[in-house]
Order: C-alpha cells, then sequence, then structure tokens
C-alpha cells in the first residue's frame, strides 16, 4: 500500500508501444487504476506526470506496425493511449530518438524516474551462410513493410517467384503466410500499407512454405492461428504426414493434441487445385541459402535424422522469422547474450531511477496484454522506490523547459495534437478509398501532416459550441457530421453536462443526471434511436429495458403502487389501490392518453405551429391537447372529480419535471407519461457518459474539437453579428457561428453584452422563472440489490398534497417529506456492470431543495470552493443528507450494514460543476412551454443559436438530443431529423473508432484540456543556453 504523498512524481517512459502506454497507464490510474488483489484502483495517491517519447512521429508501436492488417480486432489497444493523451499530466514527444536527440544521461536528470520500454528493434541471425543475399529478409522487416514502418517503407520485396519461403513458424510466421496467400480484394479493406498493397496485387507467389527446426508437437503458433489458415478462401494447407509420424508421443488431451489433430485434418483433406498452397513443414533445419546475386533456394537437413537427409527447396524470397532482438541503448548495460538491458525485477542495474519493461526487459516473448502485468510490476518497483526515497528529485529542468529544449533541438517533434492530426489525415484519406486508413509511411510526410493543425496561426473555426451537455454536443456531431469545422469548449473536465457520470474508490460509478428514458427500441422511430441511428451511433449502445409491470414503484404515506410501462395497466394499477376513485380515475387516464397519443401523433417537440400543423386535421383532438397546455391539471382533477389521494397518485412522477401542481399542465403529465409507455423505459447498460461518448466519437472522427477546462468568459458580437469567444484566460477564438448550451439566464446575463440585445429580451430572460433545484446523495453497498429487486425506481412522498411542498420551497424553505426518487443503475442493468466491484450496488437518491444561495450560507461557487466551509452550508447538507439516508433504508432495508460509501451533492455542487443550480432549464409551467414561450433556437443576433433545455424543444435526453438535432438544422438549413427518419445517416462509419471490449465511454470525455500552456509556448520558441 503507498501513502498519500503531496509532492509531484514526474516520469518519462521511453517507447510508445504496449509496454510503454501500460506502463503510463499505471503510472497515471487511467481507467480507474490498475488490477491488483481483486481490486482496481490508482497505485498510488501521489501526483504523477509522464512524458512519453517514441522515436517515430506515431505512437503504438507494433499496434500499428506488427499486427496483420486483417487482424483489426487486435489494434484496439490504440484505444489506450488516446485516453491517456487526453489526461492533462501527460506528454507525447514523438519524433525524438534516445541518443540522437536526448541522452540517456539527460534524461535522468530531468526526470525522477525513467521507464524504457523501447521493445525489441532487431532480429535474431541464422547463422548460416548466404542468409544475407538479396531476396533475404526478416520477419520484422516484411512485417514492417506490408504495415507502413518508415524504417521499412523502401524494402525491396521480390513477390515474382512462385514460392516464398518462410523459416520460423510462430505465429509471425503464420501471419506472414497468410497475408501471402490473401487475395488482393480482402486486404483492399484493411489499413494495409499502400505500397505493399499494390505489390501484392500484381504478386506471384503460389506457394508458401513454412519451415520449423522441431516437431509439430514444438511448434510456437497458436492453435487460433493454425485454425484462421483453413478458413482462408481456396488455399490448401498442406502438411505431410510423414513429418508428423516423426515426432515423439502425442498428448492424449490439452492445447497440443488439439494441435497435432487439427494439422491430421490438414494432411488428409488435399485440395491440390486451389488457387494458393501454404506448406507446414516440421523438423527441417536450414544450412544454407543458395543463390549467387540473390536467393535462389534453401537447403535443409533433417533435424537429428541419422542419416542426414537433405534437400533444396527452389525459391526467390526468404523471410527469415526466428524471433525478435532488443538493440543496446548508449548509457545502460546491456545483455548481449538475451538482447535485453541488464536488471532486476525492473530496476535497471547500476541506474538508479531508470527502469524497463516490454520485450526490453523480458525478451520477446508474450502477447500485447503480458505487457499489462509486465509493466504494472515495473511501476510498482518504481514507485516503492519513490515511497523509499530512493529517487532523487534534483531536476535540472523544469517542465515547460523540458519541452522547449526538445523542440529547440528538433523542429518536428511531434505532441499528442499532432499525432491526431495525423491519425484523422490517414483516416480521411482512408475513408475516400473504402478503407479503415491510408496509412503514411515516410517520417518527412508524417511530419507535415502533423503540422498542419498549426498552419496558418490561430484557427477560426466554422461553429464552437459553448457547453457540452447533450443538446450541444448532438449539435456539434450533426454539424462536424455535415463537413463543418466544430470546436466544443467545456469548463469542468469531463464532457456531457448532466448525463456524465463520476466514479469512486474504482469500484462505484454514479449517474449525475440520466436515469431512465423511453422508447429506445432500435430501429425504432423514437426520437432517442432516431438521432442516434441518423449521427451513425445506434448499434454502439446498449439499453436496459426497465421492469414493464413497474418502471416505478410509488410509494406514498398510506399507499404503494408500481407504474407499468402501459395506459391499461397503469389505470388498472391506480384503480385496485384507490377503489374510491376507480370510476374517476380510468376516465381521467383515458383523457391523459388521449392528450400523450394525439401530441405523439407529430412524433416531435412542439417547437413550432408549423409542426403541429398535423393536428389540425383532427380538431376535437386539437382542443383537447390546447385545453390541457392552457389549463393546470387540476382543472383535469375536478372534471374527473378525483379526491386528494387519487390527485396525487397521477401526479406522483413529479420528479420528472419538477414543477408545482398549480403551474403544471395537464399535457406536461400526459407528454411524459407517453414517452415511456410507447415503448417501454430503457437505462443506457454503460450508464448515462455512453451517451456523450458516442456524441464525441462522433465530433472527433469528423474532425471536430473538443476542449475540457476551457470556460467561455464571453460570447463576442461585432456589428450585430457573433465574432467568436473569449475564455476566461483571455483567448480569443472566431466564428461565424455560437452556439450556446448554457442555461439561458447565464447565455442572455452574463456570456452576451447587454448593450447587444433589446430590451424586450433581458425582460424576456429576467422573468423567465427558474425550477427549484435538487439535492442528490450517492450510496455505495457491497451487496447486490439486483439480486432481490426487479429494475425498477422507486418515488417516496412523505405526504399527498405536493403543493404544499413547492410552497415551501417558494417560501425558501426545503420540505422534509416531499418527494424523494431513488434509481439505482445497479437494478436497472440487473447487475450487469461496465466497471467497478462485482457483487456491489450503486444507488442514487434525489429531492426538490431551494436553490438560492441564501438557503445554502450565501456562498458562491462561482468564486471557488469557499462555500463548503460555512457552518450553515455544513449544517443544511447533513440534514438533509441524514434525512434522505433515512428514507432510502426504510424502503431498501438490506443495505444496513452495507453501506459502504455516501456523498451528497448540493445545488451549488451542481452550479460549481455544470454553471448551473436548476437541471431543468426554465420551469416547465405552462406559460413556459411551446412556441413564442420558450426560447427558440435561433436568437435575435446574426450567427448566434440555442441548444439544451433552455429553448422551446424542451429538457429531457429524449428532447434535447432532438433539439440539438433542430439546432443544427437551423444552422445547416435543413431538415436534419426528417432526413433521419428518411433513413439518412450523416455521420461516416469509417470515421469512427471500434469499440473494444475495453472501450470505456469515461475515457472518452474527460481530458481533453489544451495541452500545454502559453509559458510552454513562449518556452518553445526561444532559444535556451546550453541546448
Amino acid at each position: 500500500m503507498h501513502v498519500a504523498r503531496t509532492e509531484r512524481l514526474r516520469v518519462a517512459v521511453v517507447g510508445a508501444g504496449p509496454a510503454g502506454v501500460y506502463a503510463a497507464r499505471h503510472l497515471l490510474g487511467v481507467d480507474g487504476g490498475t488490477y491488483v488483489a481483486g481490486r482496481t484502483a490508482p497505485l498510488t495517491d501521489r501526483a504523477v506526470e509522464v512524458d512519453l517519447f517514441e522515436r517515430l512521429p506515431t505512437p503504438h508501436g507494433l499496434v500499428r506496425a506488427g499486427v496483420a492488417p486483417d487482424h483489426p480486432e487486435k489494434k484496439l489497444m490504440g484505444q489506450l493511449f488516446d485516453a491517456i493523451a487526453r489526461r492533462p499530466e501527460f506528454r507525447f514527444f514523438g519524433n525524438v530518438e534516445i541518443g540522437r536527440d536526448v541522452t540517456v544521461e539527460e534524461l535522468s536528470d530531468w526526470y525522477d524516474a525513467v521507464v524504457y520500454a523501447v521493445g525489441a528493434a532487431s532480429d535474431s541471425a541464422l547463422g548460416i551462410p548466404g542468409e544475407d543475399l538479396p531476396g533475404s529478409v526478416a520477419a520484422r522487416q516484411f512485417v514492417g513493410w506490408y504495415n507502413g514502418h518508415p524504417d521499412h517503407a523502401d524494402l525491396d520485396v521480390d513477390l515474382g517467384s512462385k514460392r516464398a519461403v518462410i523459416i520460423g513458424n510462430g505465429n509471425v510466421a503464420l501471419d506472414v503466410a497468410r497475408v501471402l496467400c490473401l487475395r488482393p480484394e480482402e486486404l483492399r479493406h484493411t489499413d494495409i500499407a499502400p505500397h505493399a498493397l499494390a505489390a501484392l496485387e500484381d504478386s506471384r507467389i503460389r506457394e508458401v512454405v513454412v519451415m520449423g527446426r522441431r516437431s509439430h508437437l514444438h511448434a510456437a503458433f497458436a492453435n487460433a492461428e493454425l485454425e484462421e489458415l483453413g478458413r482462408l478462401d481456396d488455399v490448401e494447407v498442406a502438411v505431410d504426414a510423414g513429418e508428423l509420424a516423426l515426432a515423439e508421443d502425442t498428448p492424449g488431451h490439452g492445447p497440443v493434441r488439439r494441435k497435432h489433430d487439427l494439422l491430421v485434418q490438414y494432411a488428409a483433406n488435399r485440395r491440390p487445385n486451389a488457387r494458393r498452397r501454404i506448406a507446414l513443414r516440421f523438423l527441417c533445419t536450414p544450412t544454407e541459402v543458395l543463390g549467387a546475386d540473390k536467393v535462389e533456394g534453401l537447403l535443409w537437413t533433417r533435424t537429428k535424422a541419422q542419416p542426414a537427409a537433405t534437400d533444396v527447396i527452389p525459391t526467390g524470397l526468404l523471410i527469415r522469422s526466428i524471433g525478435y532482438r532488443g538493440n543496446p541503448l548508449p548509457g545502460l548495460p546491456f545483455d548481449d547474450t538475451h538482447g535485453v538491458i541488464e536488471h532486476f525485477d525492473g530496476r535497471v542495474v547500476g541506474r538508479p531511477g531508470s527502469y524497463v519493461t516490454g520485450w526490453i526487459k523480458r525478451g520477446p516473448t508474450g502477447v500485447i496484454g503480458t505487457n499489462k502485468k509486465c509493466a504494472r510490476d515495473t511501476v510498482r518497483a518504481l514507485l516503492d522506490d519513490a515511497d523509499a526515497g530512493r529517487l532523487s528529485t534534483d531536476r535540472s529542468l523544469d517542465r515547460p523547459a523540458v519541452a522547449a529544449r526538445l523542440r529547440q533541438r528538433r523542429r518536428d517533434v511531434v505532441d499528442s495534437t499532432g499525432w491526431n492530426a495525423i491519425d484523422l489525415t490517414e483516416r480521411r484519406a482512408g475513408r475516400a478509398e473504402g478503407r479503415p486508413r491510408h496509412k503514411l509511411t515516410r517520417v518527412p510526410e508524417l511530419v507535415a501532416a502533423s503540422q498542419d493543425s498549426r498552419s496558418g496561426g490561430p484557427r477560426r473555426y466554422d461553429v464552437i459550441v459553448v457547453g457540452s451537455g447533450l443538446g450541444g454536443l448532438s449539435s456539434a456531431a450533426c454539424l462536424a457530421a455535415s463537413g463543418k469545422s466544430v470546436l466544443v469548449l467545456e469548463q469542468h473536465e469531463i464532457l456531457g453536462g448532466c448525463s456524465q457520470v463520476f466514479r469512486r474508490k474504482g469500484k462505484w460509478e454514479f449517474d449525475c443526471g440520466v436515469h431512465y428514458v423511453g422508447g429506445c427500441v432500435p430501429g425504432s422511430d423514437g426520437l432517442i434511436p432516431t438521432v442516434l441511428r441518423g449521427l451513425g451511433v445506434e448499434d454502439r449502445i446498449e439499453w436496459s429495458r426497465l421492469d414493464d409491470d413497474g418502471m416505478d414503484t410509488v410509494v406514498l404515506p398510506e399507499h404503494t403502487f408500481r407504474v407499468p410501462t402501459n395506459w391499461d395497466g397503469f389505470a388498472q394499477n391506480l384503480a385496485e389501490t384507490f377503489p374510491a376513485d376507480a370510476t374517476g380515475l380510468r376516465s381521467c387516464v383515458a383523457e391523459l392518453r388521449v392528450i400523450g397519443e394525439g401530441a405523439d401523433r407529430i412524433n416531435d417537440v412542439p417547437h413550432s405551429v408549423r409542426v403541429v400543423l398535423p393536428l389540425a386535421r383532427r380538431p376535437r383532438e386539437l382542443a383537447v391537447i390546447v385545453r390541457a397546455l392552457e389549463q393546470p391539471i387540476g382543472r383535469l382533477f375536478d372534471r374527473h372529480r378525483l379526491g386528494p389521494h387519487a390527485r396525487a397518485a397521477l401526479l406522483s412522477l413529479i420528479h420528472l419535471h419538477n414543477t408545482p401542481p398549480s403551474r403544471t399542465p395537464a399535457l406536461l403529465v400526459a407528454v411524459l407519461l407517453r414517452h415511456y409507455f410507447k415503448a417501454g423505459a430503457y437505462f443506457p447498460t454503460q450508464g448515462g457518459q455512453v451517451l456523450a461518448a458516442n456524441l464525441v466519437e462522433v465530433i472527433l472522427g469528423h474532425g471536430g474539437t473538443v476542449r475540457t477546462k476551457a470556460r467561455v468568459r464571453s460570447i463576442d458580437v461585432e456589428g450585430g453579428r457573433v465574432a467568436g469567444v473569449t475564455l476566461t484566460d483571455g483567448e480569443t477564438i472566431r466564428a461565424d457561428v455560437v452556439v450556446s448550451n448554457a442555461d439561458a439566464h447565464r447565455t442572455f446575463q452574463d456570456l452576451i453584452a447587454p448593450q447587444h440585445l433589446r430590451r424586450r429580451t433581458l425582460d424576456r430572460i429576467r422573468n423567465l422563472r427558474r425550477p427549484h433545484s435538487i439535492f442528490s446523495t450517492y450510496i455505495a453497498a457491497d451487496i447486490d440489490i439486483s439480486a432481490t429487486r426487479p429494475a425498477t425506481n422507486y418515488v417516496l412522498h412523505g405526504r399527498y398534497d405536493f403543493q404544499t411542498t413547492y410552497d415551501m420551497l417558494d417560501a425558501g424553505q426545503w420540505d422534509p417529506r416531499g418527494w424523494l426518487a431513488i434509481s439505482s443503475p445497479t437494478l436497472k442493468t440487473g447487475g450487469r456492470r461496465h466497471f467497478g466491484a462485482a457483487g456491489h450496488s450503486s444507488i442514487e437518491a434525489f429531492m426538490a431543495v431551494p436553490a438560492e444561495y441564501e438557503f445554502w450560507g450565501g456562498g458562491d461557487p462561482m468564486r471557488g470552493t469557499d462555500y463548503k466551509w460555512s457552518p450553515t452550508y455544513i449544517e443544511r447538507k447533513a440534514e438533509i443528507e441524514e434525512t434522505v439516508m433515512e428514507r432510502v433504508l426504510d424502503i431498501l432495508p438490506e443495505l444496513n450494514g452495507h453501506v459502504v460509501w455516501q456523498e451528497s451533492a448540493t445545488p451549488l455542487t451542481h452550479e460549481r460543476f455544470t454553471l448551473s443550480r436548476m437541471p431543468y432549464g426554465p420551469e416547465l409551467a405552462k406559460d413556459q412551454i411551446g412556441p413564442g414561450r420558450r426560447l427558440s433556437a435561433r436568437t435575435e443576433i446574426e450567427g448566434l443559436f440555442l441548444a439544451g433545455a433552455s429553448t422551446v424543444y424542451l429538457y429531457g435526453i429524449a428532447f434535447t438530443l432532438r433539439g440539438g438535432v433542430g439546432t443544427a438544422s437551423h444552422i445547416l438549413g435543413r431538415d436534419l431529423l426528417k432526413a433521419f427518419w428518411a433513413g439518412e445517416v450523416i455521420s461516416d462509419p469509417a470515421a469512427l473508432p471500434a469499440h473494444g471490449p475495453d472501450w470505456d465511454p469515461f475515457d472518452v470525455c474527460r481530458s481533453h484540456a489544451l495541452k500545454g500552456s502559453r509559458l510552454e509556448d513562449q518556452l518553445s520558441a526561444s532559444t535556451l543556453t546550453g541546448a
């Protein structure tokens, strides 16, 4: 166990392949930390900064340059680098070579510790005559050639002969054989290097012989790779049964037996007329490569045969695949026998503060994932040394000066932004060819691509989106996918606004605002699936369906009932629970159904008169809907002669809108019920963050830019139109269009100077009523509550007269008996988890409280966190949290004795992270809903648009996503939602990254802060003495 440290540890990692990236991951605690002793947690509490050095302009090592192009699923390791690169404590220095640009001694002077993960960049030798003849290449070189490694882009590969021979029979040998035998059309849709694709299209090779010195029982290839050969189209896998018979006794079971059986099958299933042939040979020892000026054949002898049997295989291409080998690094001790840097448990011998991981530590063994534990062990050794005081902290350069020194020596250093530019360039070029990417294969062109993002001075964008709630992100995604250059600015460190999650102790994840949504049936015309489908991400999000017999369980002082996801079941449950009002309840639910289904005929938010015109053909239905908007719901209850208990039951889901009953229109209740009753209630299985993450990937995949920790001070207006924005640090960014996803009051009262607005607009914003705010308590338990409970939410009411609660709130008081909603991701997903400890539960409870600063002690979160230490704040927070916990434990008694974490967020907490104390937008009262009553997406300032809960598109996940599409439609001048309904997908699937098993939406949405600082930029451009 590492103790907490206050000083910052600065570490250099050399090598950006899997070993180096895993080392950075363990050091920075990315993905929740490191799995040790049954739990995932950071290895240290100490603040750590990591600089990753790579001699190439590109990261990923052999993941980019070693994995076969037809195995994209093995390249998902690149996502981990992307997650790390978003961390502000991380920097990437590509195109920097140790020994050429910086020495080992300098790294030790600049950093507290250095981890070398330089891999194995040379080859083992055969040690036979002729192995260096033209036409004889190492597998490492050949693999690098077809994968576009700059060192091997110009490799002379002769594919003009009919046979190629591969010496060695590990997985790399089978990869090479497979690539040589794939059809050109199979390779055209991969990321194979363009020059290699062209050469392989003209290849005359018809047979590939793979030779191993040992018997088939000791062959190094894995069964999965062997099985894959048998699935190649029109390729014979030829095996000599006589060679199999020469092996020692075959085991009766296990992987080796499976390997033997596969080879026996291949030997029996001859395909002499196949297009190409892979011959697997065993017990063949090469003795000489034949040829005068180039390879013409291979002389071999039978291994251990007496008398020796020899033969010649004619070939024009010999590929040596007998293993990789590490190279010495000047200044570090090297074990020439094993090809590794000398070390003890990862600590470099004779170099305190220097460490090794990966192949340069253990030799070329293992798969990509093996580096995870290898790096973990090295990092733990490093942290042990740091905690024991064995690392020198006398650095000769501070962090900005290191970057400046490097850039003085190499003007073409490639940082994370540069790599992103390379990545985007390659993927865009690949998209035009129907491929994942078109690899750049030479250092000059890679460097040039990396500098595209810096050319021309400060960037001007087509659109700047202020705020990263779902309204802003959906608008930005639509605009980026439509070809606009888009910049999203978010003041917090996590994207997503109210849809974001947070994590604690590497065990629990809590959702801030996404609790459940309606109508997420894949392929349906619901707003959420339609928007996601139009952006090309519908099939990338998995939904868990809540219990159709009771998406909510409502607990009133003397009554309990469940809310099923259909009108008939809802009416039946209410009638059975309140028999004295059964007739009125049935008729009232029937009228709500007419209202809800009538409003649903437009399948949209009533954001304009044009949208509601279809209802004009049903005048009686329209009259009912208009009345439902204009009259408070109490009038509806009066008509159906409902008693107070029945009225409370119909308003029991008040947490969905948080509007006082006296100002709640019947239309609002009807539309919300219809939202869930149309096609069920759902929760995103990977939590609310998955929505923002997929939208962010659309933005980034289409050339957009996202920045966190970038708070906007003002939206700049010149001559009556938008000119851009200015950040709080003084940075000015220009754009023709600005979309404000901020709260309406903040947009018009804080971000825009009043002289640019009409008096009528200022008065309107001033008069917009805000709803009361929310107090949330987040609870973790060390039991799985889904084992005994259905997928339901709980809504508790301590009184039947909900208006009393809101009267108290209007008076600046909180109601301990007011509504309390309890929602558990654990219940909603049936215990399925994508993060955290198995067998644990996460629970979120929230209730309405006053938002006024005075209630909380007068502090202002916009001026810092001092508000948290106000005696009034502390007392209020403790009082409300205690009440919440009592009510939660009363309804979930199994939690008693099992609560292992609890914390609460107040309205001031909400404002601190979202710059607004009210998550619902302006109050959803009858006079603030509909065209002309709520703000349009288009404003009086040319080029300024609005998105989010403050607009006429309303609040909530579905309406906010739809609203973002609406805002983008205004900007683009086309109805995108109509296009989505017609089946149009505006994003490019090839631009979106693959989602592997380790894909984490939380990592996608964090650490997008702009790397570096103005001071660092100045130092980079200056001349430092002694450089």
